[in-house]
């Protein structure tokens, strides 16, 4: 017979296994496999569905990628597309039958679409195809901004329909809060009284012919010319003094009509000053997004030779554990692997530099730096490439392996002197 202990434990297990076999559960539970959209590089503080990523991550359908203050992220597409987002960017990634689609909350995106990519800025939708590229900034709570920088990029408006193209160099700010356009200084115009015309004189009193013999003593024919010309009298005075009343009216309606010109000129004064002023502020923004956009670039250089001085480092660490026995050649490997050092942190100091123009002038700072800054990356770009000659020189020389596998940078960024 089995022992009471023994028992107890048979009776739990039963109860357990009977508790997960009948438990309901649903073809969900098994399968959670989502679409792979493509990787995300980081460099910085990156989050990927929420989670800091210090490389490299996998993006699938739904997840969010944000880039912290100081962060950068690069997202390539399994079909080729390429999106860029600079720091305190919050983007949601998804995949429809359509293409890829990016969902905007804050910061900016640079873009180059192979196949369809949507990116959406509520209520509007950016839409680009056929290696168009650009970047879309949102700048504040109810203002965006998109800049077409090569191809064809399509902009509409989800609620209204309408929708607009803008091509290589054209840029456009979008109001997120309705959408809606002012009305023109023609429409204003259109809607000013015409002036009132001023009432026809009244025609002048004709004298009538008359007969008079003098005296008192008058004939019919006199009479009736006396009686006529009274009457003609009064009737000129009648006129005058309606006329005097229509003089009155008219000075009335003159004076109203100035007083409505006045308030004209003054309307007129205030749409033209108003129409200046939004001019002057959509020139500074697109000063902004121009500087901004210049910054970018500057950066993603700086980071391809960041990637490119990181490799170098490998391959001279490989080589000095080879040469140890060559004084000579173990020299020049050292030397070497002293300016990878020097030129990493100098890398490093560039990308914060540019990171603290970008968010000065987004605060509404000067873009003078931002020259500056080109200047500094192109000279680390000309000694990154020397740099990369000298080691690949090493390594032929002594038959290492690893020479030629380093390519040098040599897609330059656009100055900050000229358009982006």
């Amino acid at each position: 017979m089995l022992s009471c202990d023994f028992k107890r434990v048979v009776a739990v297990a039963l109860v357990l296994t009977t508790a997960v076999v009948t438990t309901p559960l649903t073809a969900a539970d098994f399968s959670t496999a989502r679409p792979v959209i493509g990787s995300v590089s980081a460099v910085g503080s990156v989050e990927l569905r929420g989670v800091g990523i210090s490389h490299e991550g996998t993006l699938f359908s739904g997840d969010s990628v944000r880039a912290n203050e100081k962060g950068y992220a690069k997202v390539l597409i399994g079909t080729g597309s390429k999106i860029e987002l600079r720091e305190k960017t919050d983007v949601r990634f998804n995949r429809d039958n359509e293409g890829v689609q990016l969902a905007m909350n804050t910061g900016m995106v640079a873009f180059t679409a192979h196949t369809p990519l949507r990116i959406d800025v509520a209520p509007f939708e950016v839409t680009a195809t056929d290696d168009a590229s650009g970047n879309v900034m949102i700048l504040s709570a109810t203002t965006a901004g998109v800049r077409a920088l090569n191809g064809k990029v399509t902009v509409r408006n989800v609620k209204t329909s309408e929708s607009f193209v803008l091509t290589k160099g054209h840029e456009q700010v979008l109001g997120l809060k309705d959408g809606v356009h002012s009305p023109s200084l023609g429409e204003l115009a259109s809607n000013v009284p015409e002036p009132v015309p001023a009432p026809k004189p009244a025609p002048a009193p004709q004298t009538p012919a008359g007969k008079t013999t003098g005296g008192i003593a008058m004939d019919t024919g006199a009479w009736l010319a006396v009686i006529g010309g009274a009457a003609i009298g009064a009737i000129a005075i009648w006129a005058l003094v309606e006329a005097k009343n229509n003089n009155d009216d008219i000075n009335g309606l003159k004076t109203q009509i100035n007083g409505l010109s006045g308030q004209i000129t003054t309307l007129t004064g205030t749409i033209n000053t108003n129409q200046t002023a939004n001019a002057a502020a959509q020139a500074a923004l697109a000063a902004q997004i121009k500087a901004v956009s210049v910054a970018a670039a500057i950066s993603t250089t700086a980071a391809q030779q960041q990637a490119e001085v990181g490799a170098a480092g490998q391959l001279v660490a490989q080589a000095q554990a080879a040469l140890a026995g060559n004084a000579t050649q173990l020299a020049i490997a050292n030397n070497i692997a002293a300016q990878v050092a020097a030129n990493s942190a100098a890398l490093a100091t560039l990308q914060a530099q540019i990171q603290t123009a970008q968010a000065s002038i987004l605060a509404g700072g000067s873009s003078a730096q931002l020259q500056t800054l080109f200047t500094q990356e192109e000279n680390l770009r000309n000694a990154n490439n020397a740099l990369v000659n000298s080691l690949n020189a090493l390594l032929t020389n002594n038959r290492l392996p690893g020479s030629g596998s380093i390519q040098q940078v040599n897609n330059a960024p656009q100055s900050a002197s000229t358009p982006v």
